[in-house]
C-alpha cells in the first residue's frame, strides 16, 4: 500500500507539473497574440548639413549649422501607418549670401503643404502627400519589400529589447533597430518590413538619424489613419521631373544658388 501511495503521489505531481507548464505556455501565447499593435511613436529626426561649396570662406562655413533636428510622429494600426511632422515642430530656414553676391546658400523647409506618408501593408500601397513651392501632390507608389539582413545583435532602448537589421545597396547603408515586442512591420519615413516596430534608424553613418523618443500604445481614432487626399495624383518619377523643372526655373530667376530643401 505504501509503495502504491508513493507511486500515486509521484504520478499526480508529474501530471500537475505538466498541466502547469501547458497552462503557462497557453497564457504566454495568449499574451503574444493580444500584444498591442496600435498606437503612435514620436521620433527625433536629425540630418547633417554637410555642404561643400567651392569659394566659401571659413566665416561663412561657421554660419551654417552642422545639422537640423525635427520631431516626426508615426501612427499605426489595422495594417496601416501615417508618418508626418509633429504639430508645432519644424526647422528654421537658413539664407546666407557671399559678400560679392556671387552665390547664395539657401536651406529651407517647404512647409506650405503638409508632408504625410501613408502606407497600407495589406494592399501594399503608398500615398505620399508632398508639395513643390506650395502646390500639393499625391505621389502613388507600391509598398516595396526591403531586403533587410537581421543580425543577432541586441540592445535595450526605451525599455524595449531591440534587434539590429542592416540594409546595404550601392549608395546607401542603413542600420535599423526593431522590437518584436511591438509586432507590427512599421517604421519612420521609408523604412518598414521588419518583424517589429523600428525604433532607431541610422543612414550612411549619421547622414540621417531617426530615434524614437516616446512610444504610446493605445487605440487610435479612425481619422488618425486616413490616407491624405490633397493634391493631384502622380507617380514618383513625375514628381521628380516637376521638382527638377521648378529648380531650374529658380536658378534662371535668381542665378547660381546652392540649394538644400528639407521636406516638412
Amino acid at each position: 500500500m505504501y509503495n502504491f501511495g508513493l507511486l500515486f503521489i509521484e504520478i499526480k505531481y508529474i501530471i500537475m507539473k505538466s498541466t502547469l507548464i501547458f497552462t503557462t505556455l497557453v497564457f504566454a501565447f495568449y499574451i503574444n497574440i493580444n500584444a498591442q499593435t496600435e498606437g503612435s511613436i514620436v521620433y527625433s529626426e536629425t540630418f547633417k548639413l554637410d555642404l561643400q561649396i567651392e569659394g566659401m570662406d571659413d566665416s561663412m562655413k561657421e554660419m551654417i549649422p552642422q545639422s537640423q533636428t525635427v520631431k516626426r510622429e508615426l501612427f499605426f494600426g489595422n495594417n496601416q501607418s501615417v508618418f508626418k511632422t509633429q504639430k508645432g515642430e519644424g526647422v528654421d530656414d537658413v539664407d546666407i549670401s557671399s559678400d560679392d553676391g556671387s552665390f547664395e546658400i539657401v536651406i529651407m523647409i517647404d512647409d506650405a503643404v503638409d508632408n504625410i506618408l501613408y502606407k497600407n501593408m495589406k494592399e501594399k500601397a503608398i500615398i505620399h502627400q508632398k508639395g513643390i513651392m506650395g502646390k500639393p501632390f499625391l505621389v502613388i507608389d507600391d509598398l516595396k519589400r526591403i531586403k533587410w539582413k537581421i543580425t543577432p545583435e541586441k540592445v535595450k532602448y526605451l525599455g524595449y529589447e531591440c534587434q539590429k537589421a542592416v540594409l546595404e545597396t550601392n549608395d546607401v547603408f542603413v542600420i535599423a533597430w526593431f522590437t518584436s515586442q511591438i509586432p507590427v512591420q512599421v517604421g519612420p519615413s521609408d523604412y518598414h518590413g521588419l518583424p517589429g516596430a523600428i525604433l532607431m534608424v541610422n543612414v550612411n553613418d549619421g547622414e540621417v538619424e531617426f530615434k524614437a523618443t516616446k512610444v504610446d500604445l493605445r487605440t487610435l481614432d479612425e481619422n488618425m489613419l486616413q490616407a491624405p487626399k490633397k493634391g493631384k495624383e502622380i507617380t514618383e518619377e513625375e514628381y521628380q521631373s516637376i521638382q527638377k523643372e521648378k529648380e531650374s526655373e529658380m536658378t534662371q530667376m535668381h542665378g547660381r544658388r546652392e540649394r538644400k530643401e528639407i521636406r516638412n
